[in-house]
């Protein structure tokens, strides 16, 4: 079972590919991801900052090779820690800025249907 930690890495993960996966990334999205680095109980080797910057780079490459889902599956594990968070954090990105983009639907039902199950 992951720990604690891998979980909130890999919310963030998560968190950051919900708000780019549209290819639009507007300020409310990035603030409301900032508020849920905010209240992690971080323990990390490394800064929340540096997991945050690797994120942005991890997503920007699964995206640009359409390989969003798979990136999701991967963090599969370390989110079962705790499903209704990591489904809960993804809704709201979701619907943060009032608009419910098809990919963000879509991603966000891959992630409900098909990784935390």
């Amino acid at each position: 079972m992951a720990t604690q930690q891998a979980f909130n890495e890999a919310l963030l993960k998560l968190a950051t590919m919900m708000y780019r996966i549209d290819g639009k990334i507007r300020l409310n999205e990035q603030e409301l991801v900032d508020l849920i680095a905010d209240d992690l109980n971080w323990q990390g080797v490394s800064s929340i900052s540096a997991v945050q910057s690797q994120a942005i780079a991890e997503v920007r490459d699964a995206i640009r090779a359409d390989k969003a889902e798979a990136y999701l599956a991967g963090l599969k594990d370390a989110l079962m820690v705790d499903k209704k968070k990591a489904l809960d954090t993804a809704r709201q990105i979701m619907q943060s800025d009032g608009e419910e983009a098809q990919k963000e639907r879509r991603l966000y039902d891959y992630l409900r249907q098909q990784v935390l199950v």
